[in-house]
Formats: C-alpha cells, sequence, structure tokens
C-alpha cells in the first residue's frame, strides 16, 4: 500500500486527477456504502483557498467533498478521508474500480437512491437535520430494504420519510404507504423527545397513483401524508395534490347473464359429468362467458362457448378438451382430486391438496357467509368480483350485504401479508364508488334489494395467527369513516370454519 504526500496538495491534486482519468469504471463509495458510478457524472479535482475539493454532478445532482487526507491507494481503490460541506464528521470516501461494466449492483442502486435523497433534502429543506437514516433491512420491526427511511429534524418538530426508486419492483410500490406508515409509528413510540407531525413519501411516478388514493383515505390527524413524485436524481420533486385522487372510477363487468347461461348448458354439463356434477361447485364467470367446474375451490374444468359449449378439464397448463373416448381418464382424475383435497387427505404434500388455498376458504365461506358476521345475508354473495379502474382490474374476494342493505367487502388472506389493510382499502374503494352511482343492480347484481347509500364495511379475514404484527398498527391511520372488521378463523378452517374474534378495528378518531 503507498499513500500520497498530504503536504504537497497540487501533487496530491494531480493523482487524483490521474487516478480517475485512468480508470475505466470507477464507482465512489462514502462511508462502505457504493452510491453512484463515475462513468455517469462529470467531475473536477480543485484548490481553493488551500483545500483540496472533489466535486462530482450531473444534471439535477451534485455532490462535493473537501479531501482532509488521503488514506490509501491499492488493488484499483483509492481511500479519502472527506469532510462533506456544513458537516462536522470526517468520513471515508472509496474510488473504485468496478470493471468493464457500469451497472450498480442492487445494494449499490439503493446506496446511491439514499445518498441522492439526503441531497435532495438537504437540498429543498434547509436548517432541518436528517437522522436515523437508512434501508437495512429489520424484520423485527418490519423496514424493508425496498426503502430508504429517515426522521426529518428541527427544533422539536420533526416529520418521517420513506423513499423509493424507480428500479424497484412493483411489490416495492404497491407496499410503500404500508411501509411507510409503519415507520411513522414506530417513531412516535421510539423517539424519546420532539414531535413526528407526519410523514413524507418520496416515489418514483408509477407509484403515485396507488399511493395517492389509498393516502385520501387516511386520517389527516393522524397520519398527516405529503406525497412527492420522484422520477429521478435529475429530475426536480413534484408534490402532489392528493385531492385529484381518491375518486376512483370502476366499472363492472355485466353479471345477468350468468345464470341464464348455466341453465342453457346444464344438459351438457349432465352428461359429461354424469355421477359428479353433484360434488362439484360451479361458478359461472361474471360475465357469462364460462363457467368453472371447482372442487373446494380447485378449478378442475371449465364450460365455455354459448353456440357450441366445448369442456376442457384439468388444472393450470395442463389441460385438455374433454371427449367421450377419454371419459375414464376424466373420471380417473375427479377421482383423484376429490380423494386428494379434502381435510382429512392422506396426500397433503400433493398439490391438488397444496394449491389455491385461499380459494379453498372462499368456497367454504360461501356456503353460509353469515359464519363470519350474522349481520351479513348469506343468500347474497358474490365472489371474484372484477372491478376495473382505468387498465387496472382488481378482484374482490367476496361481495355481500348486510340486513340493513350495507355492502360488505370482504378480503382474505392465509398468510401474514403486511399489505393486507391497504389491498382491503382498494377495493373498498372501487365498490364505494360503484354504489355511490347506484351501479351495482343494473349490472345484475343484489337484484330486488334496497342498498344502503352507507359505505361499505370492510372485513378483513384471516387465521387468528396469520394477521401480520403490524395489522393494527396502519388500521390506526385510517379514516375513522372507513369501518374495518378483523375476523380470526380457526387454523383447521379446512375442518369446519370457526370464528375465533370478530372485532372493529380501532382507528385514532
Amino acid at each position: 500500500m503507498t499513500s500520497f504526500d498530504n503536504d504537497k496538495p497540487e501533487q496530491t491534486k494531480q493523482e487524483l486527477e490521474d487516478f480517475i482519468r485512468r480508470g475505466k469504471s470507477l464507482v465512489v463509495v462514502e462511508a462502505g456504502d457504493p452510491f453512484l458510478n463515475l462513468a455517469h457524472h462529470d467531475w473536477k479535482v480543485s484548490l481553493q483557498f488551500g483545500k483540496l475539493l472533489l466535486e462530482i454532478w450531473r444534471p439535477g445532482s451534485s455532490f462535493a467533498w473537501r479531501i482532509d487526507s488521503v488514506a490509501y491507494r491499492d488493488d484499483g481503490r483509492l481511500g479519502l478521508f472527506v469532510h462533506k460541506p456544513g458537516a462536522r464528521e470526517t468520513t471515508t470516501l472509496e474510488l473504485r474500480e468496478s470493471g468493464a461494466s457500469v451497472s450498480l449492483s442492487k445494494s449499490d442502486e439503493r446506496a446511491r437512491v439514499r445518498h441522492a435523497l439526503i441531497e435532495n433534502l438537504r437540498r429543498h429543506f434547509p436548517g432541518w437535520s436528517f437522522e436515523r437514516v437508512s434501508n437495512r433491512s429489520d424484520r423485527e420491526h418490519s423496514f424493508s430494504t425496498w426503502y430508504t427511511r429517515g426522521l426529518a429534524r428541527c427544533g422539536s418538530d420533526g416529520w418521517a420519510f420513506l423513499g423509493l426508486g424507480e428500479e424497484e419492483t412493483p411489490a416495492a410500490a404497491d407496499a410503500a404507504v404500508s411501509y411507510g406508515l409503519i415507520w411513522l409509528d414506530w417513531l412516535r413510540r421510539n423517539l424519546k423527545s420532539g414531535h413526528v407531525s407526519g410523514l413524507k413519501l418520496f416515489l418514483p411516478f408509477c407509484a403515485v397513483p396507488l399511493a395517492a388514493h389509498r393516502a385520501v383515505c387516511l386520517d389527516p390527524r393522524s397520519a398527516n401524508i405529503e406525497i412527492f413524485a420522484w422520477p429521478s436524481d435529475d429530475e426536480p420533486w413534484k408534490p402532489i395534490d392528493l385531492k385529484d385522487y381518491g375518486n376512483v372510477e370502476t366499472r363492472l363487468t355485466p353479471r345477468r347473464q350468468a345464470d341464464l347461461w348455466l341453465k342453457r348448458t346444464e344438459d351438457v354439463l349432465r352428461g359429461a359429468l354424469s355421477g359428479w356434477i353433484e360434488r362439484l361447485d360451479a361458478v359461472p364467470d361474471a360475465s357469462g362467458n364460462a363457467l368453472s367446474l371447482r372442487i373446494h375451490g380447485l378449478e378442475i374444468a371449465q364450460l365455455y362457448g354459448e353456440l357450441a359449449p366445448r369442456l376442457t378439464w384439468g388444472t393450470g397448463n395442463d389441460r385438455r378438451v374433454f371427449r367421450e373416448g377419454e371419459r375414464k381418464q376424466f373420471d380417473e382424475f375427479l377421482r383423484e382430486v376429490l380423494e386428494t383435497r379434502r381435510a382429512d387427505s392422506e396426500r397433503k404434500d400433493h398439490p391438488y391438496y397444496r394449491l389455491q388455498p385461499e380459494r379453498w376458504l372462499e368456497s367454504l365461506l360461501l356456503r353460509d357467509l353469515s359464519q363470519l358476521d350474522p349481520a351479513i345475508r348469506a343468500e347474497f354473495a358474490y365472489s371474484q368480483v372484477p372491478a376495473f379502474s382505468g387498465g387496472d382490474r382488481g378482484v374482490v374476494d367476496i361481495l355481500s350485504v348486510t340486513a340493513g342493505g350495507r355492502l360488505a367487502v370482504i378480503e382474505l388472506k392465509l398468510y401474514e401479508e403486511i399489505t393486507l389493510p391497504v389491498q382491503g382499502l382498494d377495493y373498498w374503494l372501487r365498490v364505494k364508488w360503484l354504489n355511490d352511482r347506484r351501479q351495482f343492480q343494473p349490472f345484475g347484481y343484489f337484484h330486488g334489494l334496497d342498498l344502503s347509500p352507507a359505505a361499505p364495511l370492510l372485513y378483513l379475514v384471516s387465521p387468528a395467527f396469520r394477521f401480520h404484527s403490524t395489522t393494527r398498527e396502519i388500521l390506526q391511520f385510517f379514516n375513522p369513516s372507513i369501518e374495518v372488521i378483523l375476523v380470526g378463523l380457526n387454523q383447521s378452517w379446512r375442518e369446519a370454519v370457526k370464528v375465533l374474534f370478530r372485532d372493529r378495528a380501532a382507528t385514532e378518531g
């Protein structure tokens, strides 16, 4: 290892410039975290008032460090002790040869996003300090590496922030509001001094609409959420006006033809499924264009076509057209599924048992929805209701109604899911929009009923010990006008569904 003569800044400047020029693909690493690739930026090393400065920039973002001394140079690495403008602490800056490729790893990319977010925050919020900044995963507290999280403080005032890079997955965009609320709640519970007024989200444009629709449904007294569109490092933030959101224009698929189509194909079904039909569930598609035949929620056959109905059978991608000459194979297939997909099955590791467990639970609940809540009218139950909003197709697990005519949106989850509350909120918003415009009955739902104009109830249903630990934390931020009911089921629901608890979720309202 060799080091530069730190008493000769001109020599240090020249050798630093030479090192950068010789580099084929240098990555800048600060305090151990890579955050940018020098190939994508302009740079300059300069002497100002006897101080050596390194500046790196591109349109929309810039970085600068005062070089105190050179720590090391070996194996394609150059280490510097530096100060950032206005900072007291010395940090380590390293220029590292990354090889021929100029792309950053996922961890490098996230570190770059973190660094860019903090630099932008410092420019936009002068006088504020930014603490607890991290994007490290912490499963105990449900913090994800997808996001840069932190706390902004100025005196006793503070607010939580969460930033998401544009390279992250759709799942990260979908969960941004949930993780932001979890972080806000954690700060409020653990901060020893000061007040955390609310939450600011910095999101790529693709994540904004969904987050904004959800944010409108939060209680501004407790959440006080602000959203900024953050396209990239090169472009300025754009504050989002939440008044433009919350009105989720939705369209339904007409359902009124489904029952008629089912009657027209009854002879075809009985001919192909003689001896089996009573043991299967026949579920018409909402559009009336197909009929799904299921065993405990698992689709094993489908009938489609009005003029010349055709039956296909099998599971997943393994399907074939029913032919009379293959009746023996078809009967053997049905018999195996029926013997395997049952509560007391001896083959619980078989795909026929394990596939689509939520549909299995759904099929059991649809037999009598009043077991979830005696207020629900069991005779009005619609499963997998498609509700389109723009180009997005949402599917409500179960839609029903109470004895008083109030709509009930029922969302099922069998496993711990952080986003369960906000996903349920998505469907609640669509159902409310449709009900406000009296769309259900013209499209074949709830025939003869006088539906209440009241906002729908939202039921979140899961095995009692499968609600994520953050579910109630997130629900406390919902607007009090949204009534959420948590229904905890027994773990052995396949044998018989039992409700272990039914709680109306508390809010801060």
